[in-house]
């Protein structure tokens, strides 16, 4: 990989984005590279830095305009943002003395509905985890959690035992933007099952802080979480298209149709801007945690007594 690009995605990861993130980033600049006639992986990085120093904002709207031929505005936008933070970072490194990307303007993106899970069929999935062994609480405290508080997949498999405040009924979420998020009080009595009948005795290494060792005994990976769901979906009779994404989906679009504010998604998702949220702006309140447990189809209003 060229060094130029290796470092710039060094500094993504220190920043912590997420991998697929950084991935994708790595193969957009693959691409921008590949325009420029550069060899990514057999050229100076000093030559690169000269080619770079010779662009202007024309040069960059050519390159844009080639994309268009293949891309839709959301990839097209993707690409727009990985040439700014690319040539960003070499302005912040004193390497470029000012980026030509800084007039790049993003094109219109409509942002499109969301695929969600009936309310039906997420109790389906939630319930399909036998509670009589191991896997089965396990997994249902994943997939509880993972509806409770709209985590991705990365943040639920990130979770340390010490992350959780079940007096509290608030996890900790360690990303890029650590927050603080409510749990519903189905989730928090699965949780408690699960940590006292469960967990202890299904760790490789006793002093592993991980919430959910996989089969393994270490850390469960991403890999294995979309196989447990996928089963749980085939078991519970759900036909559509299931991802955990769409359980995320499903979390904010429920939330929103019984009457919570979209500035509240943001917070619970962690989002920097509200326009982020704007997915969900076809479905449309202020006392932020009492409204999400009166709104939560598993909040506490719902529990049973």
């Amino acid at each position: 990989m060229q060094q130029l690009v290796s470092d710039f995605l060094d500094s993504l990861n220190n920043k912590k984005y997420a991998p697929n993130s950084i991935q994708s980033h790595r193969l957009d600049l693959r691409k921008f590279l590949k325009w420029l006639e550069i060899d990514e992986d057999n050229y100076d990085s000093q030559e690169l830095l000269e080619k770079i120093r010779r662009l202007n904002l024309e040069d960059l709207e050519t390159y844009l305009n080639y994309l268009r031929q293949s891309y839709k505005p959301r990839t097209l936008a993707r690409h727009i943002s990985t040439l700014k933070l690319f040539l960003d970072h070499l302005e912040l490194q004193g390497m470029i003395k000012k980026s030509p990307a800084h007039q790049l303007r993003f094109p219109e993106v409509m942002p499109e509905a969301p695929e969600i899970l009936s309310p039906e069929e997420v109790v389906a999935l939630l319930e399909s985890p036998s509670l009589d062994h191991y896997l089965g609480l396990r997994d249902r405290a994943m997939l509880e959690l993972l509806y409770s508080s709209g985590l991705k997949v990365n943040e639920l498999l990130g979770l340390d035992v010490e992350d959780l405040f079940l007096d509290l009924e608030f996890l900790k979420v360690r990303s890029k933007r650590e927050r603080m998020v409510p749990i519903t009080i189905k989730a928090v009595q699965v949780l408690r099952t699960y940590l006292e009948e469960a967990r202890e005795n299904r760790l490789l290494n006793p002093n592993d802080p991980c919430l959910f060792p996989g089969r393994n005994g270490t850390r469960m990976t991403r890999v294995g979480f979309w196989a447990m769901i996928k089963k749980h979906a085939q078991r519970s009779g759900i036909s559509s298209r299931i991802n955990p994404r769409i359980l995320r989906h499903s979390f904010a679009v429920h939330l929103l149709q019984n009457g919570i504010d979209l500035s509240d998604i943001k917070e619970l998702f962690g989002y920097v801007s509200l326009d982020a949220t704007l997915q969900y702006a076809h479905i449309n309140r202020p006392d932020f945690v009492k409204v999400y447990h009166e709104l939560h189809p598993r909040g506490r209003k719902h529990a049973v007594k």
